[in-house]
């Protein structure tokens, strides 16, 4: 505790820290467009379901477009305009009714489910993986239980290897039963709204994931220690 108090008294002075029945929100406006930080501190695989799922119910309010970050800390929406954040938290932005339905559309479900099932066909014997040494590629695989997956789908919709396809996406990817009880003790908890001039100490780390999948010439470490100077100087 020693070590972050300089970052922790940084948090305070330009945002907040949260309280244990409080949620996060900091809204930042930069060159790049505007953020959401949100912080639930749930883990990562909830936050990656938490993060398609907020980006989805704000779309409906307007046409707009994200870029998403997790961490085990919180996520990051960026959007090239404002998002409209009040009116999606007066519309039940993170209201678990109707969870699995607005996640199953956010995160195109189907496809998901149609990866997993290809495992679930191998295990059932409808797809035959071929003998050692000659054995199928994975493509091939995939191309042979997506064709069984269209055709339960069209003709077996209530399938019992779909459903479980389904099942174990949810579960196993995204971790729908932790992320709807997520929801519901956010329900319960004050959100809190900042907006810091600049991205806080929380919302660094989600700054520095997000740029882990840019194409560039620099190096990592380069862009990191670049956003780590001007974060410094900011803070004097």
């Amino acid at each position: 505790m020693e070590a972050v108090r300089a970052l922790l008294e940084l948090q305070r002075k330009w945002s907040r820290i949260p309280a244990a029945d409080e949620l996060l929100i900091e809204r930042v406006k930069t060159r790049e467009g505007w953020h959401l930080f949100v912080y639930p501190f749930d883990g990562r695989l909830v936050h990656e379901g938490l993060a398609a799922l907020l980006a989805f119910r704000m779309s409906r309010l307007s046409r707009i477009t994200f870029s998403l970050a997790s961490n085990d800390y919180g996520v990051e929406l960026l959007s090239p305009t404002e998002p409209p954040l009040e009116a999606a938290l007066g519309n039940g932005l993170f209201d678990p009714l109707g969870l699995l339905d607005d996640i199953n559309a956010a995160l195109n479900a189907t496809e998901m489910a149609k990866r997993q099932f290809r495992e679930l066909a191998r295990i059932a014997g409808l797809v035959f993986p071929g003998l050692p040494r000659s054995g199928k590629t994975a493509r091939q695989l995939q191309v042979s239980s997506g064709l069984f997956f269209d055709v339960l789908q069209r003709y077996d919709p209530h399938n019992l290897l779909l459903s479980q396809a389904v099942r174990e996406v949810l579960e196993r990817q995204l971790e729908s039963t932790r992320l709807g009880k997520m929801l519901e003790r956010v329900s319960r908890s004050t959100v809190v709204v900042t907006e810091p001039r600049k991205p806080t100490p929380l919302a660094f780390p989600l700054l520095v994931d997000r740029a882990r999948e840019r194409v560039s010439s620099e190096s990592l470490s380069d862009r990191i220690r670049r956003m780590q100077l001007a974060l410094e100087r900011a803070a004097g």
